[in-house]
């Protein structure tokens, strides 16, 4: 399994990345509204200062919020279904188009689709070598 969060401590800024299935994975997860991935820490998770062991989400009202936990550990993903689902497509999306060298932002701004206000920053990345579909 290549599934894995990192974060940044002083920016709160993460990076879950992963193969293509996945990816494709967590955005079925997301889209059924409750569920976690445990996943293997990074021994070395440079440049960022932590690796996350777990990504837990859940139904919730409102929009999608993104952090970590208190312990550190676990990247948390909460909103209403839609919202999770509007999440869902973006990361599908992403893994079956993106190139291997690009990356998913997925930032909170006014007026967003489908991300709540305070939801911290997440870069999506593909790792490994499988190509994208044809």
């Amino acid at each position: 399994m290549v599934l894995k969060v990192l974060r940044e401590d002083s920016t709160g800024e993460m990076e879950l990345s992963g193969t293509r299935s996945e990816l494709l994975a967590l955005g079925r997860g997301l889209r059924s509204g409750q569920g976690e991935f445990r996943i293997p820490k990074d021994s070395n998770p440079f440049p960022y200062d932590r690796s996350l062991s777990r990504i837990e989400f859940r139904q919730a009202s409102g929009k999608v919020r993104i952090s970590s936990s208190g312990d550190g550990e676990t990247l948390e993903v909460q909103g209403r279904l839609e919202s999770l689902a509007l999440l869902a497509d973006n990361i599908e999306g992403f893994a079956l188009e993106a190139d291997q060298d690009d990356h998913l932002h997925v930032d909170y701004f006014p007026e967003h689709d489908y991300l709540a206000e305070g939801s911290e920053s997440l870069v999506v990345g593909i790792d490994g070598d499988v190509p994208k579909s044809s």
